[in-house]
Parts: C-alpha cells; structure tokens; sequence
C-alpha cells in the first residue's frame, strides 16, 4: 500500500485489551488524537489525518499517507561573544571550549564547522547543522510508548509482574492482550508494555477466541469485516440510529434518546443489534425517573414512550450476531423485572416512612463541617439573608399564582430548606443516588405538602452541569442558591478551596450555578457586601469574602466568554465613591455593553488611542486636582465643545447602559480635537487644573461602566 511518491505508505496499530470501560474510555476519547499528533510531532514526524476507530476491547489508528522518513531538522547554536570566547593568544577561552563540547564537536578538528554571527549587536560563536531524517519504522517504539503512557483514563490496571519489568510502568486502562501494527506490507515490530507485537487480530467473540493471521492492513480490515467486528464507531451508530427507527415505526412508539447512553452503547459494542422488550404494566405507578434510571444506569436501556407517557417497553442494544433474538429479550426482560420488584419494594417502604430529616444528624456532610443536619442550618440562615434582600421580587413572582404572605413564604422556605435532604435517608436513593431530590418531591407530594415545596425539593440541586436547566421559579432559585451558597462559604472557611484543575467538592461549578440564577431573576447580588452578610450569618466573621468574590469573578469572565480586557474593564469600574463595581447583574451589563459598543467599532486602535490617553491624563495627577471644571476658565471654542457634550450625556437618561456607553465612545472627534488644539499643561496653573478637570469628568462617567484604560485589543 506504498504511494507513488514512495515517501509515505499506510500505517495500521490495533492496541486489542481485555474488554474497555466505556465511561472513561470516552472521557479521554476527545484528547487521543491529539496526543497521538503531538507523539509523532515530538519524533519530528509529518503525517496526513490519522483515523481512530475504537471498539469495546479495541484501539485502532490507521494513516493511508503515513511518512517514511522523518523530517529534515536544522539546528543553530549561538555561544559566548568572540572577545570572551577567545584569549588574547586567540585560543579558546573555557567558554568557547564549552561552547563546542555543548554541541558535540572537537575544538581541533571541528574549528571549521563553527562560525561568528551577529546576536544583539554582538559578534558570538555560531554553529549550524542539518540532521537528515531518520527511517520512521526505528522511531516507532517511542512514538507508541510516548502515545500510550500520555493517555489518561482516571484509573488503570496493573497486570503481570510488568512493575517489577519496567520502570515508572503506570499501568493502562485494561490489560492488553495483542498489538498488531504495519507499516505498508510489511509488519512492524513493536513492544508494548512488555508484550511483542504480532500480525494477528481477533474476531467478534461469537466467532471464537482463537487469534486470526494478517497479511496486510487490506486484510486486517477484511479479517473484521467477515468476523462481525464494525470497527468503524460511527457507523455502529448509524446502524443503532436505523434500528431504533425501524422499531419506533413498527409500534408505533417514541423513544428517549439519550445521546450520552448511546454513545455508551456504541462503545461497548462491536456488532450492535437493537432490540425490543418489555416490562409489566404494573411497574408503571412507580415515579417515570426510577423506571428510567434503572433501565440506564443498570441495563443501559432505551426508556420508550406512547401518546406523551411512559411505556412499559424498553430498547436493548444486543452485542450478538446471533439471528435468533428471543432468548437474549427474555434475559433482559428478566434481569429487569427482578430490578424494578427492587425499586417498587424500596418505593412503597419510603411511602409508609414518610419524608423526615431525622437521621441527618448522623450523615457527616464534610470533616470539619458537622453533619447534614448541621448543614441544613446553615443553609436556612442563608435563606433568611435572600429572603431579606428579594422578598419584594419573591412576593410578586408567586402571588400571580396563589395568595402567598412574607410569613408563609418564609416558613415554607425554612421548611423545604429542612425537608430538601431527607430524602437520602430513603431506600430509593440509597439505591440510586442520582434521584435525590426528585424522589423527595414524589415523597412531599404524596404527603400533600405545598406546591412550592414540592418543586423547590425537585430543583434545589439545579443547575447540576453545564447544560442543565435553571430553576423554574424564584422560590425555588432560593432554595437552590442557599445550597450552592452553603458548599462555597463552608468549604472556603476550611480551606477546601480548588487549585488547578482539582475540585473535589465542584466549587467552580455552584459559583457558575449562583451566577446563572442571579442572572436569570436579574436579582441584585454584590460580591462583596451579600457575601459578608451570609458570612457573618453563618458565623464565619474571618472568612476572607475577597477571595471568594474574586473566585465568582473568574467564574463570571468564564461564562461571559467576553474580551478578557473588556471584563478586567468592568471589574475596576468605580461608583462616585471609589468602591469597585461588585454586583453580578450591573458587572454582566457593563461588560456586554462595554463589549458590543468596543466590537462594533470600525477603527479600534484609534479608538483606544484616544481614551487611552484620556486615562494617562488623569492617571499622572493626584485625586484632589480632578475637581469640577468651571466654566468660566474655558478660553477655547474644544474646551466648551468637550464640556457641552459631556454635559448632554450626563443629564440624558438612556434606555440602556449600551446606549451610553455609544455616547461616551461618541465622544472620540471631539476629544481628538481638543487634544489637538488645546494645551493642558497651560502655564496658568489654575487653567491647566480646569483643563484636567474636564477630561477627567470624562474619564470619571467611563469609569461608571469600566476602567478604559483596561481595554486592549
């Protein structure tokens, strides 16, 4: 399979291992490629698009253009200046031996392969040489060891006695039990983790166990293909895709068609074959997620629907080439019926137990934090502090509704605050961990609590990802940030502060779920002074509040996914005060502002120019010079121009913060002109006070929005 060129030839590596797990094979999916790439590049290796296939016990990488040789490197060296790296005899002075024994050459017979060349205006030793590329087949085995040991799949197996074999061996995500590579025709040697490769792969277990003799990489593709074995993951799916849609038509159903569970499925298959069971009617008064979450987490079924409400079906994606199906639905009908007797006994004892806290005074939440019980308390104080600052908000977004006084709401917070981790003390969730929360508001609900309550208990951990959904009502959002809020303070006091890309506790993620709330409700929320009052409210009065204002910040200019300037402008935005700017909603505003009107600019740099040196103006005079400027002194037509404008801004009321910060950036030909025809530095000492009075009344209505002196292209 050489090209014509005869400069590249196709390349083929099977990493076959005992059988992959599929959650964290597909975590680190993303990143294979790449560290592929960045092996090959370390050896100096140019190639065409790699092609990764990958099956539940196979990693495959196939290149039809794949380099022979590796590329041509030209290396320089610069050494010490000549009047140091020679004496006055003209010998070598120690730095100039140095200088050839760092590049492996002889100061006697290699003189001549070195030369001068001018560096920062000296003159200094030089030395240039061309290396030839080398045969790629001798730089495979440390591509491949390089690629291997840089894949990361959380946790790895050991097997054998290869830790005693190898030094610094890590172990991999499975054991391997053959490597099967070629380059071109011919075979490549190779030795993986202490295992030689071999020309053999294996076919679909159903077709035995024995190992098959390949040839080339045409018949590597042709061995799988005959044995069942679709290498080619996008296909499996496209192959699931298509039976599903033949049985969703056949019957008559829907389907919930979970991308990530498919993408599950299409990992631990190598020839998939979708199948239709069912499951008792009966099962169907259990709540919809307990069904489905069974179905997933346990079985990894497809959950079905008809007319809007759950069926009492499932889909099963078989491995198996075998045609007749029917024992392999009555396994998994079996196997399933068995788990939702499970889920039924474990849903009618939580019934008859009802929903109560009690028992949460024995769940450790964290060390040094006390217990679930002592948590919940700590979160209803959080409450309080909301309910104080939204109460207005609060009242109105529910009496649309029902007629709902400040009393009762506060004691339906207080309540569902208290009642929000009772449900983990349940069997259900015992059983299956995900459902906490929705299982305490099946519960609250057949108790006949508040609507409110319910759903508050449903939401409370949301949102729970990057995608998920927010809160559907303010109440709810409360419930939620007194929560989120909790883990952040409590944790922060204890120094569990993330580092890196640690984040045990997913910090970075509640501060990101705090953000969005607040952003949604448009509730007023100031980093610094609403963090200092549900410190001091938990009793937390040496919690430094600064530092996790700044940590919210990053999590804000994360999510604004703005200019990284254009924030940094927002964030040293001062009111007449001083203060910084810390309110979520009046920082977001700013920033998007500050972004759109600065984006939308058809000349930035001259736009930067201009207030950029409004900024250095003021910046090199003292506080006390910047008083207001007095009309009176004005002596030209630029001073009074700059003035009237300025002045039209600031008694105009605008629609949007957009809108005025168009009209202080509209402010750039008159600025422009009057730094070209006025001179600041007036000789008149009183004039020249005036004058940067003026330009910083400007500087002073910027930094209401941000710190243009901040903003960079």
């Amino acid at each position: 399979m050489q090209t014509a060129t005869t400069n590249t030839t196709a390349f083929l590596l099977e990493i076959l291992t005992q059988e992959l797990p599929a959650k964290p094979f597909l975590k680190e999916l993303p990143q294979i490629l790449t560290k592929w790439q960045n092996a090959l590049q370390n050896a100096n290796i140019t190639t065409s698009h790699t092609q990764l296939f990958y099956t539940p016990r196979r990693i495959v990488l196939y290149c039809e253009d794949f380099a022979l040789f590796s590329n041509e490197q030209i290396i320089e060296s610069f050494g010490a200046p000549l009047n140091i790296a020679y004496d006055n005899d003209g010998n070598l002075s120690k730095a100039g031996l140095s200088f050839f024994a760092k590049n492996n050459l002889d100061p006697i017979r290699d003189k001549d392969k070195v030369s001068k060349a001018l560096k920062d205006g000296k003159e200094v030793l030089y030395f240039k040489e061309t290396l030839q590329g080398r045969a790629t087949k001798e730089l495979m085995q440390d591509v491949v060891d390089n690629f291997l040991q840089s894949l990361h799949f959380g946790k790895s197996m050991r097997w054998g006695d290869l830790a005693s074999k190898i030094p610094n061996f890590d172990g991999f995500i499975r054991p391997i039990v053959s490597v099967c590579a070629f380059l071109g025709e011919a075979p490549l040697p190779l030795c993986v983790f202490g295992l030689e490769s071999s020309a053999q792969t294996y076919p679909h277990r159903d077709f035995g166990y024995n190992a098959i003799e390949v040839k080339n990489i045409g018949h590597y593709f042709d061995i799988l293909q005959k044995n069942c074995v679709i290498l080619d993951q996008n296909e499996r799916k496209a192959k699931i895709l298509s039976q599903i849609e033949a049985i969703k038509s056949a019957h008559h159903i829907d389907i919930e068609l979970d991308s990530e569970l498919l993408e599950e499925i299409v990992a631990i298959t190598e020839y998939p074959q979708s199948l239709l069971g069912y499951f008792e009617k009966e099962f169907l008064c259990l709540p919809k997620e307990v069904i489905i979450t069974s179905m997933k987490e346990n079985q990894r079924y497809f959950a079905l629907y008809k007319e809007d409400s759950l069926f009492n079906g499932f889909i099963v994606v078989s491995n198996s080439t075998s045609k007749d199906t029917s024992l392999i639905v009555k396994g998994n009908e079996k196997v399933l019926r068995a788990r939702l007797s499970d889920a039924m006994f474990f849903y009618e004892n939580d019934l008859k137990r009802g929903l109560n806290a009690q028992g949460l005074e024995s769940v450790l939440f964290v060390e040094g934090l006390g217990t679930l019980a002592q948590k919940s308390l700590r979160e209803g104080k959080i409450a309080q502090v909301l309910v104080q600052k939204f109460s207005a908000q609060l009242i109105e977004s529910v009496t649309q509704n029902a007629n709902y006084t400040n009393e009762r709401l506060f004691t339906l917070l207080q309540e569902s605050i208290t009642l929000a981790k009772a449900d983990l003390l349940s069997e259900m969730v015992g059983e299956f961990p995900e459902l906490q929360g929705i299982m305490g508001s099946y519960y609250a609900q057949s108790e006949g609590k508040d609507a409110l309550l319910v759903k508050a208990l449903r939401e409370q951990y949301l949102p729970n990802s990057e995608h998920s959904a927010l809160p559907s009502s303010l109440f709810s959002a409360i419930v939620a940030l007194s929560y989120k809020l909790d883990n952040i303070l409590s944790l922060f006091s204890i120094n569990k502060i993330p580092s890196g890309s640690k984040d045990p506790y997913a910090l970075r993620r509640a501060a990101l779920g705090v953000i969005k709330i607040i952003l949604l409700y448009k509730l007023p929320f100031n980093l610094s002074s609403d963090l200092r009052d549900i410190s001091y409210a938990l009793g937390f009065e040496k919690l430094n509040v600064e530092q996790i204002a700044d940590f919210f910040l990053d999590r804000l200019e994360s999510h604004l996914e703005l200019n990284p300037s254009i924030f940094r402008a927002s964030v040293n935005a001062q009111s007449e005060s001083g203060a910084f700017e810390r309110d979520i909603l009046n920082l977001t505003t700013n920033a998007n502002a500050l972004n759109s009107v600065f984006e939308e600019s058809t000349d930035k740099p001259a736009l930067l120019s201009t207030f950029k040196r409004v900024a250095n103006i003021c910046k090199e005079s003292s506080a006390q010079d910047f008083s207001t400027s007095q009309k009176e002194l004005f002596s030209l037509p630029q001073e009074q121009a700059l003035f009237n404008a300025l002045t039209q801004i600031q008694n105009t009321q605008f629609e949007s913060t957009k809108a005025r910060v168009s009209a202080l950036f509209g402010l750039k030909d008159i600025l422009e002109s009057f730094f070209d025809k006025v001179l600041i530095n007036d000789k008149n000492p009183q004039i020249a006070t005036n004058r940067k009075a003026l330009v910083f009344s400007v500087y002073r209505e910027f930094l209401r929005v941000g710190d243009i002196a901040q903003i960079a292209i």
